[in-house]
């Protein structure tokens, strides 16, 4: 299947953390952003989903509640017991809602690998990257790993200046196929060979290397 590359391979244990604090809805299939929930053919999206491509993802953590009737499907977000606000230093992981080259806008799913239904946004700043840069190195539709570097004014100022942070979850921008990385800088799509810039954690290259070996 197309979408989330790595995801649920590197954080297998924080996926299942979650579904344990978590009621399941009657579907009982919990969903994070970027799975692929149905084709736009099937379903139209709702609540907590949008269009990518020609796929209908989930953009919250949640549970599927589809809407047979009105060919509509909806993700409700799981609420977890202890979810707290961000503080400066912690790590964090987060839906890139739109992304520039210097700069993206993030909204928080997890908080030190505690499930957030709070739908807090995050601004990444990426100027402290002096190379210039016609794309940005994070696309819109990636799950990444940022720390939280402050709070000023109430806004959540995310970075990526560390080893552990970077994307954790993406899709090839030519074709929405699955990627590798070729470095912590650039990724290679296993279906269509389209060689792109991203910005990658340390977890997602360890992944891929597994699966060149």
């Amino acid at each position: 299947m197309k979408g989330n590359t790595g995801f649920r391979e590197n954080y297998g244990d924080w996926f299942r953390m979650m579904e344990s604090k978590t009621e399941k809805s009657k579907s009982g299939k919990l969903v994070i952003p970027g799975d692929k929930l149905a084709t736009i053919e099937e379903f139209v999206p709702g609540m907590g989903s949008a269009s990518l491509g020609d796929s209908v993802v989930s953009t919250v953590v949640g549970d599927v509640e589809p809407d047979m009737s009105n060919r509509v499907i909806n993700v409700k977000a799981v609420k977890s017991a202890d979810d707290h606000l961000p503080k400066a230093g912690d790590l964090v992981i987060g839906h890139v809602d739109s992304s520039q080259p210097s700069m993206a806008q993030v909204t928080i799913i997890a908080v030190q690998d505690e499930p957030s239904d709070k739908q807090l946004s995050g601004m990444l700043s990426m100027r402290e990257d002096r190379r210039r840069r016609t794309s940005s190195p994070i696309k819109a539709g990636d799950i990444i790993r940022a720390k939280v570097i402050s709070t000023k004014n109430s806004i959540y100022h995310l970075s990526l200046d560390d080893p552990k942070t970077g994307v954790i979850s993406t899709v090839c921008s030519n074709c929405g196929g699955s990627v590798i990385a070729l470095s912590r800088d650039r990724v290679k799509c296993k279906e269509c060979g389209f060689v792109d810039e991203r910005i990658l954690s340390e977890d997602f290259v360890k992944y891929s290397r597994g699966q060149m070996s």
